[in-house]
Parts: structure tokens; C-alpha cells; sequence
């Protein structure tokens, strides 16, 4: 396991894991996880396994941020530095590349993420459908956070590249993320807390303005407009005349919460809240300034300044935004990134969808994205400029339209996640599995579960220092199932503690044992002894460590009370 690195891979991880393994014979899974639960760590971990066993691996994305991000996961996944030259039979592309020049059928696993942006209307759209559709040998996972965003047929879209009439979906159902509360700020606007501005003075003249000049559908000029009056702000105006939202946004202010705050217009929003925010004191960061500092990540940017500004507001001297208090970003920062320990989070610019809304908040709530903070709470303020107290404006139109188009999603969604049960039948007509032998093949409930090529051994022995989670077997006797590479659900591996000692016995030759480890050696490098081999100086270490008489027998007791006890190393029907 250690070498996979999947020691903390979560349930809906391990789904992936186990239907798309190379020894099973399904060809495709489309992943709809929600924004935060892992999906690129698993991609990355099935990555490993194919590997593993030869074959290369091909991911597309149409975001270099989501390219980084992968390879960052991967990086997680290797812990042992012999396989980390294997990330050479990975080929990065983003979609323009492959419908431009397209792709050998050379690939074990093709991993396409945020394959919602491939939709069947675009252009590209059919090049790169029938590229996939023409892979013999290819195994295709498809993942997105988003897979409807405008339209109940996008999700058809994406089905179709499979070429399969049924493939597997999966959506995610589980709690991971609700240990982080999370607050919408404002009033209840038809369904939707929103954190209402009322426009006035010059911004309210320049809304009229645009609306009656805005000859487009999408309102372009109109939706800057409720940001903003212009690029730069102006001192000798008041701020709540020049533009009611950053109004707002800068009263919410506060010195020791981090701030996001994504707004998808440059001039009218980015610039405009970068001259405001420079007025009251803040600098732009740079690694030499001092004081309250703001950072701002769009296109302009390169993706060297990008990650230097990520990894210092991400840093846990930055927990109180000591180096970065504010990070202002554009559409580049709504994909393929996480965001640590952010309190307030502003989204300025009106959306015709939520997939655009999820997409933002999913980039500060993630798994493990407020450890380390006491309180896990997330404040979300949904800005809504009004033209009058009415509560009227293109603001409000477009969340509503959003809001018709997320009910038609959700009723989708519903129907979809009814035939999204995990289903991963054998492959054979006959059902064949082994007896168990309560050593490395066990019976828990229905399930029979074959542990016998997780472990180095021998005839003598068996060795915890590595274990091959990858290769466990699972058989659902009732329902005549199989998995590969799943967590065995009533069974207990048992390993040595963290620097410290462990008291255990030996499946095979049943002697006791004590392993200890210290700061000096890798923990999973390091077997323990036969206690009569142990000796007497080392006896004198471990008790003294462990604060307890200098002799084995207080060391063994010492050890049972404090739960640190083995009596086998593999438990079973716990």
C-alpha cells in the first residue's frame, strides 16, 4: 500500500479504484463527484496501478490547472521513490491538442477531467468523440464536479463518448465535507440567499445606460455595470456611487479572516477592487512588501506567479493573512485548484448557472481544506446589485433564470443517481471463489475476502513493512460479485505505530514479537524481534521510554493498556 499511497483513500475513491481496475473488463466510468471529495487523487492512484502492470496513461483537460493539479496528486501517490520513474508513460493534453492531432491507440487508461467542458455543441466536440471511439485498448474515466450546467442534455453528451449504451455513472453520497459549516450571507430572494447592494449615483446612471444600449442576449455591459461604473476608483466620489457591491465587500472586511473573492470581469471588477482596496492601505504582494496585502490571479498572470502567490496564501503562516489577506481571482482560479483555511468568499460577477457558483465554492470547501482552524465555518456572500428597493435587476433575473435551470438539473440528477448503484459483477459465468482459511482468506458476513497476495511472505513468516491494499479480493457470495482492490469491510490490518513500539504476533509461526522504531529509520523498513532475542540494553531503552519496571513482562503490560497490543496481525469479524 505504501508504495500506491493510497493509505487514506476515502469509499467513493476506492468505487473507482475497484471498477476500473485493469483486471476487470469494464471500459468505461464517468465520475460526477461533487467539487472536494478527490477525484484526481483516485485518478491518480488508478493511474499507478496501470502503471504498474506496463501500460501508459493518457489525461486530457482543457485546463492547465487541472494538468498541474494531477501531476501534484501523483506526486502524493509515490511515496516510494522506485515507481516515481514510471510517471514518464503519463502524456499530458489539453482538448485543443488532441482534436488538433489526435492519439495513438497506445494507452491503458485515458482520464478526461472536467470533461464537461466538452460539449456536443461545440466544435470540437465530434473529432474528439470519435478519436475516443476509435481506441481497441483504452479504458476511459470521464470525471466532473459539474456534469449538467445549462442544459438537462449535457450529461447525455458526455455518455455518448463512452460509446457505450450503459455505461456506469457514479455520484457522490457522503459527509466528508460537513465538518466545515457553511453560512450564505444576506436575504432570501426567491429561493436564493443573496447579499443584496443597491446601485446609486454615477453606477445606477451607467446601468440605465447599458441596458438600453446592451443588443445582446448575455448582457454584457449591464452585468459590468452591476459591478462597477468604471475600471478605477475615484476618490473624490463616494464608493457606494461608484459601485454598491465593493461597497459591501469592503464593510465585511475583516483583519483576520482570509478573503477570496472571484469576479470574472477585469477591468470593471479586478482593477476596480484592486484601486479601492490600494486607497485604504493595501499593497499588492510581493515578497518584499510589509502590511495588508492583497494578490490577484487571472490571465494576465503567468502560472510561475500564480503558484508563488497559491503556495504563500496556502501557507499556514498565513493562516491570518499575514502574508496574503486578500486573493482577488478570475475564471482561472475556478478550476483545478484548492484554497486552505479561507473564511469569507465573495463572488461578485451575476452567473446564468450554478455549475459556475459550485465550481467557485468548491475551491475554498474541500476535504481537509480548514484543518488546523478551530472553528470550520465558511461565510459565502452571493452579491446582488438592485437598481432600487424594489429588488429588481438583471442580478436577480439571472440568478432566477439559474435557478429554473438547477430544479430541471436536480430532478435529472435524481433519476440518474437511482441506477448509480455500485454493481461490479464478475466477469465469468461461474461464480468461483476460495474457502476460506482464516490466515489470509476470511468470511465476514456474506462476503469472503482474499488477502493472500497483499503481503510479502514465505513459508516461515509474513511481513507487514509492505502491503498491497491493490490486490485485495472481495467476493459478495449472495450476490455473486467481485472487486478488486477495496477495503475489506470487517477486517483489520494491523501495523506498527509511529515511532514507537508495538507488541505483535506472527500469522505463520505465531511468536511473539516487538517492533521498535525510531526518528533514525523508516518505520516501513524495520521488523521486530523474537522478544528472547531482544537484549538487555534495549530492553533498558524501551522501558525507560515507556516509563515502565526494566523487565518484558511490565513492557508487555504497559504496551496492552495503552492499546498497543496485536495479538494477530490480521483481525476479522470485528
Amino acid at each position: 500500500m505504501q508504495e500506491y499511497g493510497l493509505i487514506n483513500t476515502f469509499k467513493q475513491q476506492n468505487y473507482i479504484l475497484s471498477y476500473l481496475h485493469p483486471n476487470n473488463p469494464y471500459r468505461s466510468l464517468i465520475i460526477c463527484y461533487e467539487v472536494g471529495l478527490g477525484k484526481t487523487y483516485a485518478s491518480a492512484c488508478l493511474s499507478q496501478f496501470y502503471l504498474n502492470e506496463g501500460y501508459k496513461v493518457l489525461y486530457l483537460s482543457n485546463s492547465l490547472n487541472s494538468i498541474d493539479s494531477f501531476r501534484l496528486e501523483y506526486n502524493k501517490v509515490t511515496l516510494d521513490s522506485r515507481f516515481r520513474n514510471l510517471s514518464k508513460n503519463i502524456e499530458y493534453m489539453t482538448f485543443s491538442r488532441l482534436y488538433r492531432h489526435g492519439c495513438d491507440d497506445i494507452y491503458g487508461l485515458i482520464i478526461i477531467d472536467e470533461v464537461h467542458n466538452l460539449r456536443e455543441n461545440a466544435i470540437r466536440y465530434n473529432t474528439i468523440k470519435n478519436i475516443l471511439n476509435s481506441l481497441i485498448y483504452s479504458k476511459l474515466l470521464l470525471m466532473t464536479a459539474t456534469p449538467m450546467i445549462d442544459s438537462v442534455n449535457e450529461l447525455d453528451s458526455i455518455i455518448k463518448l463512452t460509446d457505450e449504451e450503459d455505461p456506469k455513472i457514479l455520484f457522490s453520497y457522503n459527509d466528508i465535507l460537513k465538518d466545515t459549516k457553511i453560512d450564505y450571507i444576506g436575504e432570501k430572494i426567491n429561493n436564493e440567499i443573496l447579499f443584496l447592494s443597491y446601485m446609486e449615483g454615477i453606477q445606477l446612471e451607467e446601468y440605465k445606460k447599458s441596458l438600453k444600449c446592451d443588443n445582446n442576449y448575455v448582457y454584457t455591459s449591464t452585468r459590468q455595470a452591476s459591478i462597477s461604473c468604471s475600471d478605477k476608483f475615484n476618490p473624490a466620489i463616494p464608493l457606494k456611487e461608484q459601485s454598491s457591491k465593493i461597497y459591501r465587500l469592503m464593510n465585511e472586511l475583516k483583519d483576520d479572516r482570509l478573503t477570496v473573492v472571484f469576479c470574472f470581469y477585469i477591468k470593471r471588477g479586478i482593477d476596480f477592487l484592486a484601486s479601492v482596496l490600494e486607497y485604504h492601505g493595501y499593497v499588492r504582494y510581493n515578497s518584499l512588501e510589509k502590511g495588508k496585502t492583497y494578490a490577484i490571479i487571472d490571465g494576465r498572470s503567468s502560472n510561475l506567479e500564480n503558484q508563488e502567490i497559491l503556495n504563500k496564501f496556502n501557507s499556514i503562516g498565513n493562516v491570518n493573512g499575514k502574508i496574503i489577506h486578500v486573493l482577488i481571482g478570475s475564471s482561472v482560479l475556478t478550476e483545478s485548484i484548492t484554497l486552505y483555511r479561507v473564511r469569507d468568499l465573495h463572488i461578485l460577477s451575476p452567473f446564468w448557472n450554478y455549475g459556475q457558483i459550485e465550481q467557485s465554492i468548491g475551491r475554498v470547501i474541500r476535504y481537509g481544506s480548514h484543518n488546523g482552524l478551530k472553528e470550520k465555518q465558511v461565510n459565502i456572500y452571493l452579491h446582488a446589485a438592485c437598481e432600487n428597493k424594489l429588488k429588481k435587476g438583471n442580478d436577480i433575473d439571472m440568478i432566477n433564470i439559474a435557478y429554473s435551470k438547477r430544479s430541471k438539473i436536480n430532478e435529472r440528477l435524481d433519476v440518474e443517481k437511482q441506477f448509480s448503484l455500485m454493481s461490479i459483477v464478475d466477469s465469468t459465468n461461474d461464480f468461483i471463489y476460495p474457502e476460506p482459511d482464516n490466515k489470509f482468506v476470511f468470511k465476514v458476513d456474506n462476503w469472503i475476502w482474499d488477502l493472500t497476495e497483499c503481503f510479502d511472505h514465505n513459508k516461515f513468516k509474513i511481513s507487514w513493512c509492505n502491503i498491497y491494499y491493490d490486490k485485495i479480493k472481495g467476493y459478495d457470495i449472495a450476490n455473486k460479485l467481485k472487486i478488486m482492490a477495496a477495503n475489506p469491510a470487517g477486517i483489520k490490518i494491523n501495523k506498527p505505530l509511529d515511532n514507537g513500539y508495538t507488541i505483535w504476533r506472527s500469522v505463520i509461526d505465531d511468536k511473539l514479537r516487538i517492533s521498535y522504531i525510531d526518528n533514525k529509520i523508516n518505520k516501513y523498513k524495520k521488523r521486530g524481534k523474537i522478544l528472547s532475542n531482544v537484549k538487555s540494553d534495549e530492553i533498558n531503552k524501551i522501558s525507560k521510554d515507556l516509563n515502565c519496571k526494566n523487565n518484558i513482562k511490565s513492557i508487555i503490560e504497559t504496551l496492552k493498556n495503552s492499546g498497543r497490543y496485536f495479538d494477530k496481525q490480521i483481525e476479522y469479524d470485528l
